[in-house]
């Protein structure tokens, strides 16, 4: 009879602990998945991969370039899990573009959706739950969300370049043709949409992309027509998000500007632009301090994708249930 009481004490002891340390098993294990310091996820064409567009990580100075796909299909449009242990792109891999997942390092690649369709430009949802993509419909361009299981497809809203606020609460985007490109906010528990500039400012906007803070955001604008050259004037501009405080960003001077990518501390942004041989090159400038810096010098074109800092991540392993309503205030502390 001891035994047994014995015996009841130690299964009563054994099973929480035993489920604790599985936990912290799974939990230790996802951390090493995730970048220790700061990286750069992007993609780029080289001569190196016979032209091919992969995926690449950097370090924000611009060293340490590392590819991490290499297939014969076009690997574009990375951007970060929240927490860091996962990147979602753009690929061909089936001849239609759709959207992929790997492990931060390149390992274990896979597709999101069983059945597969024009997908592209994906964004993902504070909770690392969600994500938003651009899927082509009947030749037109929609918005749709859908779990990252590649279940619960919807679309919310007709237009191009998805990104995804820090809050939870908003989707960026962008609607319309070459020279016809307005910028929208969609609230995502009213479904209401409404401008980010006033209607009458000069419809050439593009790449939205939130501030880490959910206050601002970049995008790309040609905010004037001249009679010669125009088109390479398109440069980087910052609003606030409910359209006050316009700032030119970058200077007109050089050739266009395109796809503006926060730092995670906010500070900084990235873009791309033609260098003196004409090769598309990734820059980093830092808000209200300096020239721009170049940080690729390859003879390829390379875009920027996304910008991750341990620093600024929430733990692995969040609660599902605050992440939409923490997510933003986190970042500001």
């Amino acid at each position: 009879m001891q035994y047994l009481r014995w015996k009841g004490f130690f299964m009563r002891f054994q099973v929480p602990c035993l489920l604790s340390l599985m936990l912290c098993l799974s939990v230790c294990q996802a951390q090493l998945k995730a970048p220790k310091s700061p990286r750069i996820v992007f993609w780029s064409q080289t001569p190196a991969a016979n032209w091919n567009r992969e995926v690449y990580l950097m370090n924000p100075d611009g060293s340490q370039r590392v590819n991490i796909t290499n297939h014969r299909a076009e690997d574009l449009y990375p951007v970060w899990s929240p927490t860091g242990e996962q990147i979602l792109f753009t690929s061909d891999r089936v001849r239609v573009p759709d959207l992929y997942l790997m492990d931060a390092d390149g390992a274990n690649i896979r597709r999101v959706f069983v059945k597969v369709e024009e997908r592209q430009y994906p964004t993902w949802a504070p909770d690392g739950k969600q994500i938003a993509y651009q899927r082509r419909d009947l030749d037109e361009w929609f918005i749709y969300t859908a779990t990252i299981d590649g279940k619960n497809e919807e679309q919310v809203a007709s237009g191009r370049y998805p990104t995804w606020s820090p809050d939870g609460s908003e989707i960026a985007f962008v609607t319309g043709g070459l020279g016809h490109n307005r910028i929208w906010l969609l609230n995502l528990q009213t479904q209401k949409q409404k401008l980010l500039l006033p209607e009458d400012a000069i419809p050439w906007m593009r790449w939205p992309a939130w501030s880490p803070t959910g206050d601002k955001i970049a995008f790309c604008w040609l905010n004037h027509f001249g009679f010669v050259g125009f088109f390479g004037r398109q440069t980087i501009y910052i609003v606030n998000r409910d359209g006050t405080g316009l700032k030119q960003i970058v200077d007109e001077a050089g050739p266009r500007t395109d796809s503006p990518v926060w730092s995670p501390s906010g500070d900084a942004l990235l873009y791309d632009q033609l260098d003196g041989n004409n090769h598309g090159q990734i820059f980093k400038i830092t808000l209200g301090r300096g020239p721009p810096e170049q940080l690729t010098h390859i003879e390829s074109w390379s875009r920027a994708g996304d910008w991750f800092d341990p620093a600024y991540a929430l733990p692995v392993a969040p609660q599902p249930h605050l992440l939409t309503t923490t997510w933003g205030e986190v970042k500001r502390q």
